[in-house]
């Protein structure tokens, strides 16, 4: 998307600050080893084996797509926002999952720990047909799709063109480049002069060149989707993606417009958004949700666009319960 258009990061502003560690850091540290503590006890409860390990898996077409494996399983394929960053924002947060699925977060193309491929080649298209060439290489014959924000739009097409999963989860998704764009300004308008360096950071992404860089950028931006303070070093471990960031602020993030086509959608799913995002808003949510007949939609009350970092549980609870209904 052009001009004002935001880069739909999972978790955008992640850039690495040096600082003493107080209370606040040890609460969310404390939040997050006791998310990854839950998960592991619920596995061994029911017996189940506690899978989690990396791995680089080579497509039919020769590229290396890096997957993290974890928990076991429905298969839950999971799409990260972006363009230009990795998997590992999702994680400890999307974990508890594993005690009921296998979670398969993916670095999409040319991203994260995946192989270098010129950005060039890279497209909405492209990203949609890699999560069939992905099941292929891992012999999955059925599978789930989880996506959020930018990965959310990949999964989004994904169901109107291909729709080979059995279930979707569009998670912070938007319904049309224009429709979001309009959404942004709106609500960069309503912050007033707080929103000003977001709006110039967006614009900096053309030209974005280093990965501190494109760290900085995401500092910046990170007040902008979530409603509360993100967890403090939130996104630090990230492997960003300079390139590509670049490429997709240049041509427009896949300029989209999926509301003709929503009724093409013939599987399960899920629409489910913060009540304060302000970059996949409500409003979106909705015009997906009335687009795909028989989808669900659930509205996270006083969460931003990072749902499964501010409030885990009800997104996990919402997700478990679509899921189960929806593969078994």
């Amino acid at each position: 998307m052009e001009g004002n258009a935001p880069c739909l990061h999972r978790r955008c502003g992640n850039g690495v600050r040096t600082r003493a560690r107080g209370r606040g850091d040890e609460r969310h540290g404390r939040a997050r080893d006791s998310l990854r503590r839950q998960a592991l006890r619920r596995r061994r409860s029911v017996g189940q084996p506690v899978v989690d390990f990396d791995s680089t898996v080579t497509l039919a077409d020769g590229v290396g797509i890096f997957v993290q494996d974890v928990g076991d399983g429905f298969p839950v394929i999971v799409l990260h926002g972006g363009p230009g960053l990795d998997h590992s924002g999702f994680r400890p947060y999307l974990d508890p999952l594993g005690d009921e699925f296998r979670l398969l977060y993916v670095d999409e193309r040319g991203q994260g720990r995946s192989e270098r491929v010129d950005p060039a080649t890279l497209s909405l298209d492209v990203f949609a047909r890699d999560v069939d060439l992905l099941a292929e290489a891992l012999g999955l014959d059925r599978f789930a799709l989880l996506g959020h924000s930018f990965g959310a739009i990949i999964t989004t097409k994904h169901a109107i063109e291909i729709g080979t999963a059995a279930a979707y989860v569009i998670s912070g998704g938007g319904d049309s480049s224009a429709a979001l764009e309009a959404d942004v300004d709106a609500s960069l308008a309503a912050m007033g002069e707080a929103g000003v360096p977001i709006k110039d950071s967006w614009e900096q992404e053309k030209t974005v060149a280093t990965e501190d860089e494109l760290k900085e950028l995401l500092r910046v931006q990170m007040p902008f989707h979530f409603a509360g303070d993100p967890p403090p070093g939130y996104g630090e471990d990230t492997v960003g993606t300079p390139d590509v960031l670049r490429h997709f602020a240049n041509i427009g993030y896949g300029d989209f417009d999926y509301v003709p086509d929503l009724h093409r959608v013939s599987k399960p799913t899920l629409v489910i958004v913060g009540e304060q995002d302000r970059t996949t808003t409500p409003r979106a949510a909705h015009a997906l949700h009335e687009g795909i007949a028989g989808s669900s939609l659930v509205v996270l009350p006083g969460v931003g666009h990072m749902g499964f970092v501010e409030t885990p549980e009800p997104y996990i609870e919402a997700v478990t319960t679509f899921l189960h209904g929806a593969t078994g």
